[in-house]
């Protein structure tokens, strides 16, 4: 059986595209997981520090929620 361990996709916002990676990888206590946002041009420092501040806060809620349901 295959196991698919990665999540690859497009995101258009506001006439900027880049590309987001979730990737799955096994370890001795459970899951890893690795996101990655790609195809931020130098121009668009500001958007990069906001999907950063974004993916931040999101996963610290991630983290939370996981938290609270083992």
């Amino acid at each position: 059986m295959k196991v698919h361990r990665r999540l690859r996709y497009t995101w258009r916002v506001g006439g900027m595209d880049t590309v987001v990676t979730f990737t799955l990888e096994p370890t001795a206590s459970g899951t890893h997981l690795s996101l990655v946002q790609s195809g931020f041009t130098p121009e668009q420092k500001r958007n990069f520090g906001g999907a950063r501040y974004g993916w931040k806060m999101m996963g610290s809620r991630l983290i939370e929620l996981l938290g609270r349901t083992t």
